[in-house]
């Protein structure tokens, strides 16, 4: 057992220069880690992530493969870590007590989410969490998946909840209006996620703009997220649906236009097949914006009371609910409540389990 504070290697050398998913993860949990007295962290970089060191790291799916395995662990003994944590999957062969965080595998359980090399490099990836002495894992639905498709013992994982990015809350009205101008909107408008990814099914909430615009002609999807492959199939169906003048794309959204995007919706549409976790329906939480989702795993477990739920693939029950929340009184009432159950998630409280994790590994 280790007594006094615990050394950390944590690797963040995953992080991307636009963050999203694992990437809040990685930074938000590694700023309330290192504000603990408990615990001293060295943080392995490719760039100051604001919270510890600082330095490159190898370029190409097949060079990082190879580092992430060999290599990571060399630099924690060398920092005479006393635990290591991979919060993104990579888990090194090492004699350093491990921890791995997986995020969700539906490169297993959706594997035509992705390319084919990307495929294998993440499943690669998530075998060498295999490795670890805890799994930290955001919801039971990808503890069962870590059971099913990793054969992880069940008994060594551990369940700690995400948390939205700190100083998310209601935005104030000049901020929105802000928003709004930028981005010449003028009327009602849904927030929805995920031009890059066909897991999030965005086409179902483009789909659904037919039946809203029927009784808010003035209404407007506003569809956010990194230009990729998805995004010119998107616009050709808003176009085929006769709704193109009705559906923004204004691409990536910078975290100063996070609180003002989210707030200003009507409500937040996410119909996704499949989260680990599923942080931005928490974060439109928190921005005071009611959230319609599909009853999938890990959206039902997540997100409880705070949301609308819908099945999934199905346009026609995303836009009656999207409808119902036009009423003010309906909205305010969701709003409130969504405001309530997401002050039970903090990252103070990620950090604090996780040092739980940390010294069970250890010992």
């Amino acid at each position: 057992m280790v007594s006094g504070p615990l050394r950390v290697f944590y690797n963040a050398s995953a992080l991307p220069r636009q963050q999203a998913g694992a990437g809040v993860y990685t930074l938000e949990l590694g700023r309330a880690l290192a504000a603990r007295e408990s615990l001293r962290l060295d943080v392995f970089a490719p760039r100051d992530p604001g919270f510890g060191i600082w330095t490159g790291t190898p370029g190409g799916l097949t060079g990082r493969l190879a580092w992430e395995e060999f290599q990571l662990g060399r630099l924690a003994s060398l920092r005479e870590a006393d635990v290591y944590h991979g919060p993104h999957f990579a888990t090194p062969r090492t004699n350093t007590p491990t921890v791995a965080t997986v995020h969700d595998l539906t490169f297993f359980r959706l594997p035509k989410r992705y390319d084919a090399a990307h495929r294998a490099y993440y499943r690669r990836l998530a075998r060498t969490a295999k490795r670890a002495r805890r799994l930290i894992v955001p919801s039971g639905a990808v503890a069962a998946d870590c059971v099913r498709y990793l054969g992880y013992p069940p008994e060594r994982i551990r369940v700690v909840s995400e948390a939205p990015r700190a100083g998310l809350q209601p935005p104030g009205e000049a901020a929105v209006a802000a928003f709004r101008r930028t981005y010449a909107i003028d009327g009602p408008y849904f927030a929805c996620l995920g031009t890059a990814e066909p897991g999030k099914r965005a086409v179902d909430a483009i789909r659904a703009m037919p039946r809203i615009l029927d009784r808010a002609p003035k209404a407007v999807l506003v569809l956010a997220g990194n230009p990729g492959p998805l995004s010119t199939p998107l616009r050709r169906e808003a176009d085929r649906l006769g709704v193109t003048g009705a559906v923004r794309f204004p691409g990536y959204l910078p975290d100063e236009d996070l609180a003002s995007f989210l707030g200003g919706a009507v409500a937040l549409l996410f119909p996704s097949l499949f989260e680990g976790f599923g942080l931005p329906p928490l974060e439109a939480l928190a921005c005071g914006t009611p959230v319609v989702t599909t009853a999938t795993p890990a959206m039902d477990e997540v997100l409880g009371e705070g949301a609308l739920f819908v099945p999934v693939r199905d346009p026609g029950a995303i836009a009656n609910a999207a409808l119902s929340l036009l009423e003010p009184a309906r909205r305010e009432d969701l709003a409130a409540r969504g405001l309530e159950f997401v002050s039970r998630f903090s990252w103070e409280r990620a950090a604090s389990e996780t040092e739980s994790v940390y010294r069970e590994a250890a010992s």
